[in-house]
């Protein structure tokens, strides 16, 4: 039971990447789907590919027999992701906006985050606690 469980939340994942996906880049879900080469359409099947490896940690098999692509295909197109990264300012941008939309959508919850969060809040507590011992000390 565990197992159907399991397969169930990872679709319903894939479909929060792919809805996200297309809201971000402003592409139907039809599009999506399309036989197309175009390289807009291609961006962001790619995109889609790379958070399936980023987020969801599946592998390259996994994430082709989801998309209906042989596994070499997604290896492709993830080097070609993070070559796009390096270079392209504007599908950086979106890429990282997906991101943050499918984290929020899927309870993703990243350590690295909260570790920033838990920084965040001793820093504010120490310039608080600063700031109190100067108004006594001023009194």
């Amino acid at each position: 039971m565990d197992d159907i469980e399991e397969i169930l939340k990872d679709k319903n994942d894939i479909g929060v990447i792919i809805d996200a996906v297309c809201l971000i880049n402003n592409l139907s879900k039809n599009d999506f789907y399309k036989k197309s080469r175009e390289r807009y359409i291609i961006d962001v099947r790619r995109m889609a590919y790379s958070v399936c490896k980023d987020l969801l940690g599946f592998g390259w098999s996994r994430i082709g027999k989801e998309f209906k692509l042989n596994h070499a295909s997604i290896i492709h197109h993830y080097k070609q992701h993070k070559s796009l990264l390096e270079i392209d300012r504007f599908y950086r941008e979106k890429y990282e906006a997906i991101l943050e939309v499918v984290k929020f959508e899927i309870g993703f919850i990243d350590a690295e985050d909260i570790i920033n969060e838990i920084r965040l809040r001793r820093e504010q507590r120490t310039l608080k606690t600063l700031e109190i011992k100067n108004q006594i000390n001023n009194l």
